[in-house]
């Protein structure tokens, strides 16, 4: 197995509970009614800033978790790998997703 965990589980049961994440995070958002292109549109003119608090409340989790897999010992950090930042692209995507939400929103 590939991945940062260390063999406490099957690959089987790390495929399913990732699965099983992914599923009930979309679904939360989807209940949510963040897939609504006039919540999007709202975020991108600060009428509505419940698109933000989510997914920032999403990134602090994620932080924490791994944080805390580490200190107990059930994620290797010295396996993980983080990729380079390029600033200039990431910019510029980021401006091109955001264009292409606020012309879909219309």
């Amino acid at each position: 197995m590939n991945a940062p965990y260390f063999p406490a589980f099957s690959l089987t049961t790390y495929l399913a509970v990732a699965v099983l994440l992914g599923f009930f995070f979309g679904f939360i958002l989807e209940r949510a009614g963040f897939s609504s292109a006039h919540k999007l549109v709202a975020q991108f003119y600060f009428k509505d800033f419940s698109v933000l608090k989510v997914m920032f409340t999403a990134i602090i989790v994620a932080m924490l978790g791994i944080a805390y897999f580490s200190l107990v010992g059930w994620l290797d950090m010295s396996q993980v790998f983080v990729p380079p930042t390029y600033v200039w692209p990431q910019l510029v995507g980021g401006l091109l997703l955001g264009a292409g939400f606020i012309i879909g929103g219309y």
